[in-house]
């Protein structure tokens, strides 16, 4: 969103704020957030459907993401997971309804109605 004008640096920070306290609210913690500030004319390697923000993520952490599930609601998302031997999975929440409908799902993508329901059959819950 930061590259098409959708929210800036600052909005772009107080969203993260808030997820960072409400994660560790639940217990949680987030370690890194990774994102593409780049718009499509910049031709970036980090703006999907390219990888090189998840080859970034495999780098710092020293992993693999192979059938790691990545979650998104755009093709550009599954896509680049897929790209990437991950696992796709679409929540039908934000664009991902209009996603679904284009019928050019990567062939081994999870269809969820959203995050709950995804994180509950990721994790085992579900």
């Amino acid at each position: 969103g930061i590259g098409r004008g959708l929210l800036d640096m600052a909005t772009f920070n107080a969203i993260n704020e808030k997820m960072y306290k409400a994660v560790a609210q639940s217990g949680g913690r987030i370690d890194s957030i990774f994102f593409c500030p780049h718009t499509s004319a910049d031709k970036c390697n980090c703006r999907k459907p390219k990888t090189g923000m998840f080859e970034e993520i495999m780098q710092r952490y020293g992993t693999d993401l192979k059938n790691t599930p990545i979650i998104g609601d755009a093709l550009r998302d599954l896509q680049a997971a897929d790209a990437i031997g991950a696992l796709p999975v679409l929540l039908l929440t934000g664009k991902g309804r209009m996603t679904q409908e284009q019928n050019e799902l990567p062939p081994h993508t999870l269809i969820f109605d959203d995050l709950s329901a995804a994180a509950d059959a990721i994790t085992g819950r579900g």
